[in-house]
């Protein structure tokens, strides 16, 4: 199972702190996140830039708390007990 971590708006979205998913073979971090806006379609709002093509470039992508590269997002390769969070950019005052 991947563990995914909500924080911020996805936590509001959600209502949820985390979730398990189920992987039945490798997938990769896009297919996870397809499966994430399709059950939650808000998300998609936050996560993907507007042709719904690629993660939007304000997010940051942490997988067993590292930071991936914003080249790996198409290609990374999720493992059983993976933690993935989607992180929003810091803004403060």
């Amino acid at each position: 199972m991947v563990e995914v971590l909500y924080f911020a708006d996805f936590k509001s979205i959600t209502n949820k702190e985390k979730e398990h998913f189920n992987l039945h073979e490798k997938k990769s971090l896009m297919d996870l996140v397809r499966q994430l806006t399709d059950k939650y379609p808000k998300l998609g709002q936050i996560l993907l830039d507007p042709n719904h093509q690629e993660i939007k470039k304000t997010i940051s992508i942490a997988i067993n708390h590292s930071i991936i590269d914003r080249h790996e997002i198409d290609t990374y390769k999720l493992e059983n007990e993976d933690k993935v969070a989607f992180l929003l950019p810091v803004s403060g005052g």
